[in-house]
């Protein structure tokens, strides 16, 4: 008897441990935010400073101080 109520228990906590642990996050949703990430303008350093780093918006430099470039 102990071992059934066990095993009901068990169970039971795997399908809510299952069911709060999936997204819901849709494959529309996913390719919407790279769709949008992919439009965004990103600046990197002409002296590649920092290799490839590059930054969300323009400035300059925190290596060399240029101003950052419109990476195309």
């Amino acid at each position: 008897m102990k071992k059934s109520i066990f095993i009901g228990l068990l169970i039971a906590g795997s399908s809510l441990l299952f069911a709060t642990g999936c997204s819901n996050t849709t494959s529309d949703d996913m390719h919407h935010d790279d769709t949008e990430h992919m439009h965004s303008t990103e600046y990197a350093c002409p002296m590649k400073c920092e290799g490839e780093k590059t930054y969300e918006e323009p400035g300059s430099c925190p290596k060399c101080g240029m101003d950052l470039v419109e990476k195309k």
